[in-house]
């Protein structure tokens, strides 16, 4: 037993752990840094916005923010193209391939945002007095907001080039650096703008002129820190434009499902509704969604090593990657969320006012939940496409954005702005069967009911979670036992879900079970 103890101990070293291990988790690290730090600043000052440009403006805001993330089907999927190959050549030592790929992306990019951008700004007048439900005070100011959107497009898509081509050399820490430094100063001048009178259109040109900026500072770290025979220049490799469409083709399919799973319940929300009740979805969107981007963000890593590990054949790191990173996102997502959906109420109350808690609690609890469930499913998309089943993982993400997006097309004139929220289970199905062929296909893992046992351990968690707000209902911060009562149930549904996870999808267990079972020659 002392001998046992003495190993578990020396393993916690993190001399003693691997090159992979180091890596991740620094890309981890600096990825969710990188995110984290938006949210967080998001957090703080949008009492500010909504505050002093009201509830209409800031809606409109959000819809040029909904709308410059629908601007991704022009954007055919080269960037996930460009991880995919630059990764690929890097491990092969290519480096002559990955300027190919990367010279061939900017090329494209360049012509695509130029056509979306135009596209976007010609089109802004039909979209605010014939498609979106704005005031009629607030439509000039609207049209002048998606037009400087639209300029924000263009910067967006050639930043996108530099940043995929670091996350191909996991260099993850360098884009990061960059894009957290333009966060801050985005969000602080902005701030001071507001503060000082002014409106929605100095804001967006702040945002759009420093994007601009962050995507010039990393071709400049790109060139002189990895690439250093990476020629900006324009080029028409046909050989390169042929590989990366031939991936980009799916990644774009797959990211017109993401939008429409993620994107487009905003729209309907605007168009059916009103920019006001977009402001309240969109608040309670910005928090939940946290627990699946950032985890998201942590693992994108994921992506490009998946696919260099694919490339050397090693089938036993492959699976023990994929069953640490599963278990280690469901049992962060739980702890996450299983706190938020507690004290939703509480939360809102504090950062947007009670009146607003009152309005936008349940709300926030639904899309708790489903958030919660849908970081179960981070690392086998990762692991899909970084394994060469980027077809298959198309499929499952457009049927899921198109059942998610007809769902809620029915639902919220039904049950207004839940309606909104309710339609995202509607995709569990599909991706629980787009686990377990990940399972199958990828790890060669034959348990039928691999898919279901990924989600079990927050189903349960929030059964718990569910009980607790029974018994105590909405609780009061200054009901001190009440809430130390609720925070041990709380730490018993973490645990609950952790336990649930090391007994279905242990990897050391995993690893040496008969379901791994060779492919026959």
């Amino acid at each position: 037993m002392a001998n046992r103890f003495k190993i578990f101990v020396g393993n916690l070293d993190p001399r003693r752990r691997s090159p992979d291990f180091h890596r991740s988790l620094r890309n981890a690290a600096y990825s969710s840094a990188d995110y984290l730090l938006l949210p967080i600043l998001w957090f703080i000052t949008t009492p500010i916005f909504v505050s002093q440009l009201g509830v209409e403006k800031y809606g409109i805001w959000m819809l040029v923010n909904s709308l410059l993330g629908f601007s991704g089907v022009m954007a055919f999927g080269l960037s996930d193209a460009t991880i995919k190959y630059v990764s690929k050549y890097r491990a092969l030592g290519d480096q002559a391939g990955v300027v190919r790929v990367v010279r061939s992306t900017l090329t494209m990019y360049g012509v695509l945002s130029v056509l979306a951008g135009t596209i976007a700004f010609l089109g802004a007048p039909i979209l605010v007095l014939h498609v979106f439900n704005v005031e009629e005070g607030n439509r000039t100011l609207a049209i002048t907001a998606l037009q400087i959107g639209a300029l924000g497009i263009i910067a967006r898509f050639l930043d996108s080039v530099f940043q995929s081509a670091m996350y191909g050399y996991e260099r993850y820490d360098l884009a990061a650096r960059v894009t957290m430094v333009t966060n801050a100063i985005t969000m602080v001048i902005n701030v001071i703008l507001v503060l000082s009178g002014y409106g929605l259109t100095a804001i967006l040109s702040t945002i759009v002129i420093l994007l601009g900026l962050s995507g010039l500072c990393k071709a400049f770290i790109l060139k002189r820190m990895l690439i250093p025979s990476l020629s900006l220049k324009p080029t028409w490799d046909r050989y390169a434009l042929k590989e990366i469409f031939s991936f980009g083709l799916y990644s774009w399919l797959q990211g017109i499902g993401g939008m429409l799973l993620h994107q487009a319940d905003r729209l309907l929300i605007a168009s059916l509704m009103g920019t006001s009740a977009l402001t309240y979805y969109v608040v309670c969107l910005q928090l939940a969604q946290q627990i699946h981007v950032v985890l998201s963000r942590a693992t994108s890593f994921l992506f490009p090593m998946s696919s260099a590990i694919k490339e050397t054949g090693d089938l036993v790191r492959l699976r023990r990657i994929y069953f640490e990173g599963l278990n280690l996102t469901t049992v962060a997502a739980v702890a996450v969320g299983l706190p938020l959906f507690i004290f939703s109420h509480n939360i809102l109350s504090l950062w947007m006012g009670s009146a607003f808690a009152d309005e936008a609690a349940n709300l926030l609890r639904i899309l708790i939940f489903v958030l919660t469930l849908l970081a179960t499913s981070i690392v086998p998309y990762y692991y899909l496409n970084g394994t060469g089943f980027v077809r298959l993982n198309t499929l499952f993400v457009i049927i899921s954005g198109t059942v998610v997006t007809i769902a809620a097309l029915f639902l919220i004139p039904w049950l207004g702005v839940l309606g909104a929220a309710w339609p995202r289970l509607a995709n569990t199905p599909t991706s629980i069967i787009a686990r377990t062929i990940v399972h199958y296909k990828v790890l060669l893992d034959r348990r039928w009911y691999a898919g279901l046992t990924i989600v079990m351990p927050v189903f349960a968690a929030f059964v718990v979670g569910m009980g607790i707000l029974r018994l105590f209902g909405e609780t009061s911060l200054d009901r001190i036992y009440s809430v130390f009562i609720q925070c041990a149930f709380i730490c018993i549904g973490i645990i609950l879900a952790a336990i649930i996870c090391y007994v279905f999808n242990y990897p050391r267990a995993m690893l040496s079970s008969s379901v791994f079972k060779p492919p026959k020659s």
